[in-house]
């Protein structure tokens, strides 16, 4: 199965104005008329019990969008995907793996010999597969098993971590683009 990434890093204009939809959207416009020939603005979308997006008239188009720091990506396949993107902050990591982990992950990840690198991938991984299934928040992240679909862990610069859920494996595509609005 073929996976194409269609992503940006965000114009220096356009830091701090909450943009990080509209450029998404620009990127889901721009991507679904390059590989499938179809026009946004006439392709009507519905979401799932969870709020997750579809195109109502395109069964065989999936697509998911995710945005963090200076990226903005849209993953689109021919079945259910899920792509999270996630800049590295300082948090307080033990509070967080609390609800985001089983607990007897929470020493392994906090004793890793990179700890944040560890904590991030976890985090990317659960909220790519959340999107992938459709549940968003409304599941406990503490209980995905990870024993169902296949995962890409994303090579991204430094300060960065990124994972793609589907239930095939993808051999992805990525394609940039210079997002400018007007």
């Amino acid at each position: 199965m073929n996976g194409i990434i269609y992503y940006t890093k965000i114009r220096d204009e356009y830091n701090s104005k909450n943009m990080e939809h509209m450029i998404g959207e620009k990127l889901l416009e721009i991507g679904l008329e390059r590989e499938f020939g179809r026009k946004l603005a006439f392709e009507p979308r519905s979401k799932g019990e969870h709020g997750k997006p579809f195109f109502t008239l395109l069964p065989r188009i999936h697509y998911n969008i995710t945005h963090s720091g200076k990226y903005v990506m849209c993953l689109f396949a021919g079945e259910e995907v899920g792509i999270d993107v996630q800049i590295h902050k300082k948090v307080n990591y033990e509070r967080i793996l609390e609800r985001l982990v089983p607990a007897d992950m929470i020493r392994e990840i906090l004793d890793a010999d990179d700890m944040e690198k560890a904590f991030f991938a976890q985090w990317v991984l659960r909220e790519a597969y959340i999107k992938w299934t459709g549940e968003g928040l409304s599941r406990d992240l503490r209980t995905i098993s990870m024993d169902k679909g296949n995962y890409i862990m994303l090579e991204l610069e430094p300060g960065y971590s990124g994972a793609i859920w589907s239930r095939d494996s993808l051999e992805l595509r990525f394609e940039y683009e210079d997002i400018i609005l007007k």
